[in-house]
Formats: structure tokens, sequence, C-alpha cells
């Protein structure tokens, strides 16, 4: 009997609930634990919380009671599409109203008031971090950054790539309510980087989107990372003309350069690669096709050679292909 989506989520959000209220009962041990596993709980998101919470009486005493573990929360997959506003409100209020950071990455049912309310409670917060949150809007964000703004306090960091519609009139506003860079002379904010940074990573970047100077759109736009580009640049003294969004120039997964339509190569997993990249990654046994380090542990080890480090490997589109279908016959 098949159990429909929403009774899916229901029970998931139940779930989760009843983890956070059992982090809240008092227990007591005399177990002995190694005090390393205390230390490393200040520096875990909440679904390791949650996690660790459930391993033992005492790690569940420590992760309710200790404020430490709560000020810096960083909820991601694979609690993102299961975060709501009641649940977001309950972790929060566990920091007694000093959380300094907060990351929700793609919490898609997180809304406007519910950010505001946990602001409002919060006037600490530094970092925010909500990109792919796509339940909140440019406006209610703004008034978020405002109600620090009245309790005297600014952010040093926002990121807010995801959220739709912002506008350039959105991004000034919000930028107004930050602390300015740390630095006059930014460091490059290049693709391949940002793309595999954590979320807590320091920068002098206060906010992550800009005004792309080729489309006036408000989106990421990064420098170039080729040295010919670095060097043109450093000696005419002016922008590259490849600064843009990834809608304008498309970029090397692998290098964070500019490509152009003539040596643009493509992965299997359909990122983009530039010529030099391309070469230096291994390929598929079959279409001759490498996969980007992200996404390296997609790769079959060939038929019968399992184990092999010099076999090469066989991409997911061949092993469905090819081998899976020569399988099939053979049963036939």
């Amino acid at each position: 009997m098949e159990i429909n989506s929403d009774t899916e989520n229901h029970r998931e959000h139940e779930a989760i609930e009843k983890s956070i209220e059992n982090m809240s009962v008092n227990v007591s041990s005399s177990d002995s634990h190694h005090e390393a596993l205390f230390l490393v709980l200040a520096y875990l998101p909440v679904y390791e919380l949650v996690v660790m919470s459930e391993v033992c009486m005492v790690l569940r005493e420590a992760v309710s009671k200790d404020v430490l573990p709560w000020l810096n929360i960083i909820v991601q997959h694979p609690l993102s599409s299961r975060l709501s506003d009641d649940i977001l409100i309950k972790i929060t209020s566990k920091s007694n109203g000093r959380l300094t950071t907060l990351a929700l990455i793609k919490c898609v049912n997180i809304t406007d008031d519910a950010l505001q309310r946990v602001i409002q409670n919060n006037p600490f917060i530094h970092k925010l971090y909500i990109p792919g949150c796509t339940g909140l809007t440019p406006e209610g964000i703004t008034i978020a950054l405002e109600i620090l703004s009245q309790q005297n306090h600014t952010l040093n960091t926002l990121h807010i790539n995801g959220i739709y519609n912002i506008t350039k009139h959105h991004f000034k506003t919000l930028q107004s309510h930050l602390k300015p860079a740390l630095h006059n002379q930014k460091k490059p904010f290049v693709y391949h980087q940002y793309r595999n940074s954590p979320v807590n990573k320091e920068g002098d970047h206060n906010i992550d989107v800009e005004i792309c100077p080729r489309c006036d759109e408000v989106r990421l736009v990064y420098d170039c990372s080729r040295v010919t580009c670095d060097k043109q640049m450093r000696k005419v003294g002016f922008k590259a003309d490849c600064k843009g969004c990834l809608i304008c120039i498309a970029r090397c997964v692998e290098c964070g350069g500019c490509v152009e339509s003539e040596e643009m190569e493509q992965a299997v997993c359909f990122d983009v690669l530039c010529a030099d990249c391309w070469l230096l990654l291994p390929k598929c046994n079959y279409c001759n096709k490498p996969y980007c380090n992200q996404h390296s542990n997609l790769q079959s080890s060939p038929p019968g050679e399992q184990g092999s480090s010099t076999s090469g490997f066989v991409c997911q589109v061949c092993q469905a292909k090819f081998i899976t279908n020569v399988v099939d016959n053979d049963d036939e």
C-alpha cells in the first residue's frame, strides 16, 4: 500500500519535532565520555546535533542544556526541505537570544514572518545565509535587516542567491544595512571557489550577489581566474571584460576561468569545462567524457575490474546504455 507524500512529510515533521523536544528532557548519567565529543558539538550543523542527541543520555543533555552549540545554526540537506517556521523558532530559541550565525540553505518552507521573528529575538546575528530559501521575499528580508538596524546592530555577511525577484533597488537597500566590506580592494570572487566553499568561509564580500555589468541584473557575479585576464586587468587598470554572471559568461567548474564557445567542453554531469581542465580529468572508457571532481563519486568500475586503479571508469550514462543492456540481453 502506497503512502502519499503529504503523509510522509507529516511524519518526517513529527519525527524532527520529537527529536528536538527530546533534547529538552532532563537527564543525568555518570557515563564517562571523551571531552572532544563535547567540544565538537559547537561546530555541528543542526542535523548532526539532532543525531548526536539520540546517541546517549549524556550527549542529549549536553545538546539540550549547553547554549554553545546553538550560537551558530546551520540547516542544510537533508533537513532543508523539512524545516518549518515552528521548528526554526524552536531551535533558534535554544540560543537564548545570543544567536550569531544563521545559515538556512535551500529551506524553501521558511517564511518572512518566521525570519523576522528570529531576527527580533536574536539581535546579535551578524551572519545570515539564506540562499535558495524561495519562501522568502526581498521585502521580507529588508524588514528583517531593518529590525536589526533599529536594535543598533548590522550584519557583516548576507547571502541571498536564489531569492526570487531581487531588483537593483532591493539590492542597494539591503547593502545599505550591511557593514562595509573589510577591504577597499576585494579579493577576486571566482566561480570554482565559491561553488565548493562552506557557508562559514570568511571573506571580504559582505553580500554574495551584485549587479552584473553585462545584463544589469542582480545575480552572482564572478571574476575571471585566468592569469591572462588578471594580467590584462592589472595592466590596463579596469575591470576585465569577462567579469559577469553565469548567464552572460560560461565558466569552467574546475578552474573558474571564462570559456569561449569554441573551446567549451562538457562533462558527463553536464558541467562546463575549459579545454585545459578537460584534458587533465580521467575519461569514461566508452564515451571518452570526464566527470568534474565534484561528481567523480558517480564513476563505476568496468565490469570484472572492480578495485583496480588503472582500469579507468564507466560513467552512469554508458553503464545504463551499454553494460546494463548487454547483461539484460544475456539473461534473455
